[in-house]
């Protein structure tokens, strides 16, 4: 596996007969177990240039608000844009791409191609910790699966070479093996919940990026 892997599988999710937006590998899945993951959009796998930022940021799965989801999917070529993005990631403005991280203070990384955001699972939901049946949903997604499969097959070898630095913000369902905390580029954020990254994080970035 190579790190382009992650935007070449997610590039392969698809608008079912169902008008709902999943990939070909969790299906099935989707339609026989109970869930209440909003599907009526393309998922957010990951935001910004993964091929070519530094740092890799650790999230939980996609967010989802019934206004704000449904605003920045208005246009009729919207889901079109968003599967180009995903399909193109070193060749996107990620500062007009992701608007909602735009208070965050590591926005300007991740607009400028120095980071990227990761997602376990890439299926919107509201609060992913209240929700049971899709925590349980995601121990099985296939999807779920691939993406840790790419995080250690391909990018933890990055961070021993020094070419990557892991930033584990909302790690739980990544379920991460232990040992990765002695990894030297592997940083695991002290407060989870924060949208932000914690300053003991930003010391050891400011490093490598200033």
């Amino acid at each position: 596996m190579t790190i382009d892997a992650l935007a070449t599988y997610w590039g392969k999710q698809m608008l079912t007969e169902n008008d709902q937006w999943v990939h070909p590998d969790d299906r099935l899945l989707f339609a026989a177990q109970p869930h209440s993951f909003n599907l009526d959009f393309p998922a957010p796998a990951f935001v910004g240039d993964i091929l070519g930022a530094k740092i890799i940021i650790l999230a939980a799965n996609g967010g989802y608000d019934p206004f704000v989801t449904a605003e920045e999917f208005k246009e009729p070529d919207a889901a079109e844009n968003y599967m180009h993005r995903l399909n193109n990631p070193s060749h996107v403005n990620w500062a007009t791409a992701a608007p909602y991280y735009r208070g965050l203070n590591y926005a300007h990384l991740l607009f400028n191609g120095s980071a990227a955001v990761v997602n376990a699972c890439a299926y919107r939901s509201r609060k992913i910790s209240e929700e049971p049946e899709n925590k349980k949903l995601i121990k099985r997604l296939r999807s779920v699966a691939f993406n840790r499969s790419w995080l250690l097959d391909c990018v933890v070898p990055l961070t021993r070479s020094g070419e990557r630095i892991i930033v584990a913000k909302r790690h739980g369902l990544w379920n991460l093996p232990k040992c990765l905390r002695q990894e030297k580029n592997v940083l695991f954020d002290p407060a989870p919940v924060s949208p932000h990254l914690s300053h003991s994080v930003w010391d050891v970035i400011n490093k490598h990026v200033g």
